[in-house]
């Protein structure tokens, strides 16, 4: 994708005499839009450690950059189009009002001298359900000491983002393994190449039951909590919250030292967890403090149950097996990465799990060690006449997520 002057990287170190250098992004669109001409005046962002850059494109989808700095950038750029423009550049019929979202993502790029940087896009409809929040992290127990950690107040939440009601029941979360380096390279016993096309690894996949229809029957705007513990812990500390209140809960069948559940909060249904040996169990939602969380909500008519499992590359034998889920079937996806030693060293992209055309990006919290009580909360895009928030999708969590130690379950920021 890059002419031969530009380099992919992950960090770069230069000193005061490195020019700046001159720089085109070249848009490139998708294959099926073979009726698009007008490529001008897409928004282009470019964001370093130290500076965010936006330019716009011409007729022929290309973006002059002069007197760069030479840093390592995220390139992104994302466009919400209607379904009558998608039909019209893509000749196919499309049912439905849903909009579609125009994007491309190049992360981590190092950008040190002239050339042209061609930006692949793809364009997703709009999803109904989308992930609204997802609280990963721990924070400190006052109640136990300063050097402890509050960890069962982790939450998922759902949100409807369309202007009409939809039924969550059915629908699955699934939790990706967090075990085995770089999402793309990692392998799963027993293949042996770089990566399984159209295939995700599930440590953990949870399902939202439809025996509650009044439950799972949300509104434009409404919300759905799937919590680990439901119970208020809002005086714990400054960041837990009161889950008492959640719709669905993972319930905990531990005989030792069990997650406290309430009985007056219906279970969600665990189909599959990796970690069931003959010692212990994890039944709640296994969200790892710090990253990487990488997660997805998915629906099919099959029994997942069937599904395959593989064990982890190199390992016959070990006790743990994950789910392959294709990725055909996913509705939204969000990768939560952890960072390095230290916050200035950014997230560690090697633990990337989603393909692109589920999460062209990535977020992450900014505590390293995930015990600050961060969550990452979608950003509100818009807020209709009659007060109903529409969250951003741009199918990026780079663009999509802020981290937040405030937001409260079932609200989100004002635009």
């Amino acid at each position: 994708m890059l002419c031969a002057a530009l380099l992919l990287g992950s960090c770069m170190d230069m000193d005061d005499t490195t020019p700046p250098v001159n720089t085109i992004v070249q848009l490139v669109k998708p294959s099926n839009f073979v009726n698009m001409t007008d490529l001008s005046g897409m928004t282009i962002t470019l964001q370093s450690s130290i500076e965010t850059i936006t330019v716009t494109t011409d007729a022929q989808g290309k973006a002059n950059l002069t007197e760069l700095a030479p840093n390592t950038y995220d390139i992104t750029m994302s466009a919400t189009i209607s379904h009558q423009q998608y039909e019209q550049y893509t000749g196919e019929t499309v049912g439905g009002n849903q909009d579609f979202v125009l994007s491309g993502t190049l992360n981590q790029l190092v950008i040190n001298q002239n050339g042209t940087i061609s930006l692949p896009l793809s364009a997703f409809m709009l999803q109904t359900i989308i992930i609204g929040k997802v609280y990963p992290s721990t924070s400190m127990d006052p109640e136990v000491g300063s050097s402890s950690k509050f960890t069962i107040g982790k939450y998922i939440e759902l949100y409807n983002n369309s202007d009409k009601e939809t039924d969550a029941g059915g629908l699955y979360i699934g939790l990706l393994e967090s075990e085995m380096g770089n999402g793309y390279n990692y392998k799963v016993y027993p293949y042996d190449q770089a990566y399984t096309p159209g295939i995700l690894h599930m440590k953990q996949v949870f399902r939202i039951p439809t025996n509650m229809p009044e439950k799972t029957k949300m509104a434009p705007g409404a919300t759905l909590l799937l919590v680990n513990s439901a119970f208020d812990y809002s005086d714990r500390n400054i960041f837990e919250s009161d889950l008492s209140g959640a719709d669905y809960e993972a319930k905990d069948l531990s005989i030792t030292n069990p997650v406290p559940n309430n009985a007056d909060v219906p279970a969600l249904e665990l189909i599959h967890t990796a970690y069931k040996t003959s010692q212990s169990t994890i039944y709640n939602m296994n969200l790892m403090e710090g990253g990487p969380t990488s997660l997805v909500i998915f629906s099919t008519d099959e029994d997942v149950s069937q599904w395959k499992t593989v064990r982890p590359y190199g390992a016959p034998t070990l006790d743990r097996f994950y789910m392959e889920v294709p990725t055909d079937c996913v509705i939204d996806g969000v990768d939560i990465l952890k960072h390095r030693n230290n916050i200035e060293a950014g997230a560690n992209i090697n633990e990337k799990r989603l393909f692109g055309d589920i999460d062209a990006g990535f977020c992450s919290v900014n505590a390293t060690n995930g015990s600050a009580g961060e969550r990452l909360v979608r950003k509100t895009q818009s807020v209709t006449a009659d007060g109903r928030k529409i969250l951003k999708d741009t199918n990026n969590s780079a663009n999509d997520f802020e981290c937040s130690t405030t937001i409260s379950p079932r609200n989100y920021l004002e635009p």
